[in-house]
């Protein structure tokens, strides 16, 4: 889980290299955290640069990312607050509380499945970032959507993306 989050990190940071035409931006990048290369991206998207059908597809990618990232803290919290009552370190479970913070468990089967949603999520990421820009020099032409039945990233594909909320 920790490995899938930190590849989504990476595709996050070369999204906005590939949208963002303001270095500041990718400056910060280098110590940024999730939620922030999400903000990030999303800035750069309103530079007026890309196309409009181009930040439609980056801004369901980053919506996809933002849910996972949601996630990944909710398995996170599962795995290192699992007792919700008792002494000691679990007498910390009412600060955690409020702030928020919920332990649910989690199965082994759902934490891969939320890695291969990673996989493809950064394959998803890439294609939309190359065909908002690169993919509109003449001579390279744009990346298509995998098709159901292929493999992206070691992953199968069941639906296209566009039919992912």
């Amino acid at each position: 889980m920790t490995l899938a989050a930190g590849e989504l990190d990476h595709s996050l940071r070369s999204l906005l290299g590939s949208i963002a035409f303001e270095p500041t931006l990718i400056k910060y990048a280098n110590a940024a955290k999730t939620d922030q290369l999400i903000q990030f991206c999303k800035l750069a998207l309103t530079n007026g640069v890309i196309e409009p059908e181009g930040v439609d597809e980056i801004t369901k990618c980053l919506e996809r990312a933002d849910r996972f990232r949601d996630r990944r803290n909710k398995i996170v919290h599962a795995i290192y607050s699992q007792n919700e009552s008792g002494t000691g370190i679990e007498g910390l479970n009412p600060v955690r509380k409020n702030l928020g913070y919920r332990a649910t468990p989690i199965s082994v089967e759902e934490m891969e499945a939320l890695a291969d949603e990673v996989a493809l999520l950064r394959s998803d990421m890439f294609r939309a970032g190359w065909n908002a820009t690169a993919g509109k020099a003449p001579g390279l032409g744009t990346i298509p959507a995998p098709k159901p039945g292929e493999f992206v990233n070691g992953v199968r594909i069941i639906a296209t993306p566009a039919t992912e909320a």
